[in-house]
């Protein structure tokens, strides 16, 4: 459905920031049969002119989704796909099926980044590895064709950096207490390192 004002074409709401979100994170650097992209859409549209209420969560569980139905939310940008897999029937008998099937209800959209944004240049996995240290950063596996996008990332430091003060770094990056790390057969966490 478009919306039309004078010669302008208007998309839904959903459908722009969907579209948005996927120059950002395009599906085509995903990781093979990840979903990802808009997995859930809605009929429902914003007024033109109004706010919309986005609401963005990890996993979309049944408790997310009970608090984006409460505040009325139009859009639900996800980490975690959902649905995460192909189903052959659609019932509340099940998670998932009560998820979807709420979404519909409430017509609230639902868009997934998950593997598209690790791969993305700019993405959450890039983003880690920029904040831990200065330095060149590049993905372990490179997407063979699009630039600078893969899976994971190298953080080739500028100068040697102690892991304790990288694992420091990321705990206050992240606001949790501990990590877990696992160093290289005779590692030791202070000695510095370059990537």
């Amino acid at each position: 459905q478009e919306m039309r004002a004078g010669n302008v074409h208007l998309q839904p709401f959903h459908r722009v920031l969907s579209a948005s979100l996927s120059r950002r994170f395009p599906e085509a650097i995903a990781e093979a049969g990840d979903t990802v992209g808009l997995t859930i859409d809605t009929l429902r549209d914003v007024e033109r002119g109004a706010s919309a209420l986005v609401l963005l969560c990890v996993d979309l569980t049944e408790q997310v989704l009970s608090e984006a139905a409460s505040a009325r939310a139009h859009f639900v940008v996800t980490y975690s796909p959902m649905p995460h897999s192909p189903f052959t029937t659609l019932s509340t008998d099940d998670v998932l099926g009560r998820i979807v099937l709420g979404c519909a209800k409430h017509q609230i959209a639902v868009h997934s980044v998950h593997s598209a944004c690790d791969a993305a240049s700019g993405g959450v996995n890039a983003w880690l590895a920029r904040s831990l240290a200065h330095g060149v950063v590049r993905p372990i596996v490179k997407h063979p064709k699009v630039a600078d996008a893969g899976q994971g990332r190298v953080l080739e430091c500028d100068e040697a950096t102690p892991i304790s003060t990288v694992v420091e770094r990321l705990k206050a990056l992240l606001g949790v207490r501990f990590l877990r790390l696992a160093l290289a057969a005779g590692g030791a966490p202070r000695a510095p390192a370059k990537a």
